[in-house]
């Protein structure tokens, strides 16, 4: 393979030209899921994260609301390979447990409303420079959890994930 062919396997770096407004990005493997929304028209998703275009802001915060909370990890669990520290690569297994953003369903709407209030909440932890993203990372889970938004998320992302089953 030639080394620009390497650079871009698959076409991942070129389909991502013109960058499209508002973009879904979550980690390809790692024991927590980890999504966020990227409105950077400018960046670029490197080859160990997936990403997706988004329509509008709320369906943004649905997705990434239920990719990383704790209900879907939970779920998708048993499925995934195992590695030297536990459960890696869920990526191909949450999107067969999400179903699409729908802006009539109120469950679909609930889940965006509860995403942006722990936007909101995550913004808030002040994080030292440096700071290691699994520090991070747990000091935001643990004022979402003080918040009660956690709680909130994961009961609504049980029921998301009942109704998809039926």
């Amino acid at each position: 393979m030639s080394f620009s062919g390497r650079v871009d396997y698959h076409r991942g770096l070129v389909s991502q030209f013109p960058s499209p407004p508002l973009r879904v990005v979550y980690a390809a493997s790692g024991s927590k899921p980890a999504a966020a929304i990227l409105e950077d028209r400018d960046a670029v998703v490197e080859h160990a994260l997936y990403w997706a275009a988004i329509e509008t802001p709320d369906e943004a915060r649905y997705l990434t609301t239920v990719i990383n909370s704790e209900v879907l990890r939970a779920t998708v669990e048993d499925r995934q390979a195992r590695g030297q520290w536990g459960a890696r690569h869920f990526d191909r297994l949450l999107a067969s447990a999400i179903p699409p953003f729908d802006p009539a369903c109120p469950l679909h709407t609930a889940l965006a409303k509860a995403g942006h209030h722990a936007q909101t909440i995550a913004d808030q932890v002040p994080l030292k420079d440096g700071v290691h993203f699994t520090t991070a990372r747990r000091q935001i889970r643990t004022a979402l959890a003080e918040d009660g938004v956690a709680g909130e998320v994961d009961s609504l992302v049980a029921e998301l994930l009942r109704s998809v089953t039926r």
